[in-house]
């Protein structure tokens, strides 16, 4: 044997061996009312879990031994000694999915051990800080069951486990729960004296009042209350009032500063949420006086089964978008589908094909601009192609000159100085006629430019 130990703390220390070297401490887990836990390797190499009997409240370590702090403890201390070991011989009878497998009872060192089965997960009051979103509705219901099973199972060995509490519930990562810690479990819960009365392992906010009096009335009502209270603090985030606090307001008179599940807004069922208050109730008479009528009332319960991670939709850019890929985005109800499908219908029914705004405020503009006039010439005659009757009046002009000039020449060789007078008359007779197309091509050039000014 291979002992040493911290001093101030009582613990073993990592390396010491127990029972003839075939357990080895790797490290202190955790502290209990009536022991200290530890992570040890077998002399298989599996990992274990070794649970120490250490009342600390009567006794201490030694030279690696356990003894009473007082000579007036002894007898105490060894009566606490033999219950724990009787009952860890019935836990190791136990075969239980949910109830963790007890492997091997010894004693040492002037107390006892119990090698128990390692669980690998996280207890639930630590996960309620480091991962609160995996405690879904669903598998707090499921936890619910799993535990009331695991308690019943004890109960029918007549035995209470008297220590359920959040850090009591183990889960591994396939979420099944093992309930663990039986180191307060008492067998013949009725017997009026009882050796653990002195050092009763109580939790404030999980043990029911009962538990805090050494010759209160213990049954398995007393364990429905702590798992009430457990479920209670994994639904709200905190434990409920203490039950000496609950019990000391109802007497007085006062509300209970406990307050009932059903009236919140949580999203459980309500059946769900009233069992766990009956379960709260400060008096005996008003909880479930065994674990079937909840598991009973918990079948009939409504579970609303959470939806796996849906992966983001595809960003879609909006002009690439067809009408296939509009439908698919959401999935509808099929009368809410129908009633939308025929909205679109009709409002599309009614609608013409778009234009750009400009576009439409250009043919507005149009619209408002009055219609020209018809050109016509001297006479009144229409004009349907300016250039060509322009063309058509040069070609005249200089046909009329061509004649004038004729008859000028055949004039200037019957009289001297007909050329001048011939020049004279050519010029005269090309002004009207010049003069008539300059007219109308300035004519022209102003009504062309009237739409343009109108614009501006």
């Amino acid at each position: 044997m291979s002992l040493s130990h911290d001093p101030e703390t009582d613990e073993l220390s990592s390396g010491c061996t127990l029972l003839y070297g075939q357990y080895k401490i790797e490290r202190h887990l955790i502290d209990g009312g009536f022991g200290m836990t530890y992570l040890a390797r077998d002399s298989l190499d599996r990992m274990v879990v070794l649970k120490e009997c250490f009342p600390s409240t009567i006794c201490r370590r030694i030279n690696g031994e356990v003894r009473p702090r007082k000579p007036s403890y002894q007898e105490q201390y060894q009566s606490v000694i033999r219950n724990f070991l009787r009952e860890a011989l019935r836990l190791a009878r136990f075969e239980h999915t949910n109830i963790v497998k007890v492997h091997q009872v010894f004693q040492e060192n002037n107390t006892a051990y119990i090698a128990m089965d390692y669980v690998d997960g996280m207890d639930l009051l630590s996960m309620l800080d480091l991962d609160p979103g995996r405690l879904t509705d669903t598998l707090l219901h499921k936890m619910l069951s799993d535990t009331l099973n695991a308690l019943g199972y004890v109960h029918d060995f007549g035995m209470l486990h008297r220590d359920i509490s959040p850090d009591n519930l183990l889960l591994d990562k396939d979420n099944n729960l093992t309930l663990i810690d039986f180191g307060a479990a008492r067998e013949d819960a009725r017997r009026q004296t009882r050796a653990l009365s002195a050092v009763l392992s109580v939790k404030d906010g999980y043990s029911p009042h009962e538990f805090y009096y050494t010759d209160g009335s213990q049954d398995p009502s007393s364990d429905i209350y702590s798992v009430g209270a457990t479920f209670y603090h994994l639904i709200t985030g905190k434990a409920p009032p203490d039950c000496q606090k609950r019990l000391a307001a109802i007497s007085s008179g006062q509300p209970d500063p406990c307050k009932m599940l059903v009236k919140g807004a949580w999203s459980f069922d309500r059946v769900f949420l009233a069992a766990i208050d009956k379960a709260l109730s400060v008096s005996q008479k008003e909880r479930f006086q065994c674990v079937e009528h909840w598991l009973d009332l918990l079948a009939s319960c409504k579970v609303e089964v959470t939806p796996d991670p849906v992966a983001p939709a595809p960003v879609v850019k909006r002009e690439n978008v067809t009408e296939a890929q509009a439908v698919a985005t959401v999935e509808l109800a099929p009368d809410l589908a129908q009633v939308i499908s025929s909205l679109v219908q009709d409002t599309n029914s009614n609608l013409e094909q778009g234009q750009p705004a400009i576009t439409r405020q250009h043919a507005e503009e149009v619209e408002d601009t009055p219609p020209e006039a018809p050109l016509v010439d001297m006479f009144g005659t229409p004009i349907k192609d300016l250039k060509a009757w322009q063309r058509e009046q040069d070609k005249a002009c200089k046909q009329d000159r061509a004649g004038k000039q004729d008859k000028a020449c055949k004039r200037n060789v019957a009289k001297k100085g007909g050329t001048k007078e011939a020049t004279a008359h050519g010029h005269d007779a090309e002004e009207p006629s010049s003069g008539l197309s300059r007219v109308f091509r300035t004519f022209s050039k102003r009504r062309r430019r009237a739409p343009s000014m109108a614009q501006t």
